[in-house]
């Protein structure tokens, strides 16, 4: 586990425990800490550069969302996603952010509409370069940029809740060969949908969306599942 979290910001407005869990929690939904990783109290305190007591408390939230649990002999390590609950989360997804696809079609500006085709040309370059950084932070903006232009504050707050588990999922998803390419190519037909301001054609190309990034999951997740059953 070395490595893998960052120092927190103790200068920052929030309690030290909240900055903890968030730091926890990000590094569990992006998976940098994978399913099975044990969390040791007094090393997880010396990479964030706090005390153990804020350590347990986030430890201790996270376990009540289900993202770390206790196991006998091991003590608290990540918990993995039940098929269920991930099929879940795709599921609200698609439904959410169809709606904000849709909504953004009636409302989208000159400037984002831009925006986005400009952000569309740069996952082009970066699929290009096999850049997965750079398509994980386009990705991001993209997705951000849309919900923003749906001009549903409420909307948005739904999609944002689910915000973590959206970047896991598509990192993971990602790693299948030949999704990054057709997800830009998806990216691409969205916006041109959003620049005819057809909502219904927006709202399907975001459903299908999800769907295809639903497959590539659990694709990549069988495939993983498998290589460590034969280990």
């Amino acid at each position: 586990m070395e490595s893998l979290l960052e120092p927190i910001n103790l200068d920052s407005y929030q309690p030290v425990r909240q900055e903890a869990y968030q730091a926890l929690r990000e590094a569990i939904l992006t998976g940098r800490l994978e399913p099975g990783t044990r969390l040791v109290e007094r090393k997880i305190a010396r990479q964030l550069g706090v005390s153990r007591t804020p350590v347990r408390e986030a430890i201790r939230k996270l376990e009540l969302e289900g993202l770390v649990e206790h196991h006998p002999r091991r003590g608290v390590v990540v918990a993995r996603m039940s098929t269920r609950e991930a099929f879940e989360v795709y599921s609200i997804r698609a439904v959410l952010e169809g709606l904000a696809a849709r909504l953004a079609a009636e409302h989208i500006n000159p400037v984002q509409l831009l925006r986005l085709n400009e952000i569309v040309r740069a996952m082009e370059q970066a699929c290009e370069e096999e850049n997965e950084e750079r398509l994980q932070e386009l990705h991001q903006e993209f997705n951000e940029t849309v919900w923003t232009a749906a001009e549903s504050p409420r909307l948005h707050q739904m999609i944002n809740n689910l915000a973590d588990y959206i970047v896991g999922f598509t990192r993971v998803g990602y790693s299948v060969p030949g999704r990054v390419r057709a997800a830009t190519r998806e990216h691409r037909e969205l916006v041109e949908a959003l620049a005819r301001g057809d909502g219904e054609k927006a709202e399907k190309l975001a459903r299908q969306h999800i769907e295809n990034s639903r497959h590539a999951y659990f694709v990549q997740v069988a495939l993983r599942d498998q290589k460590n059953t034969n280990i």
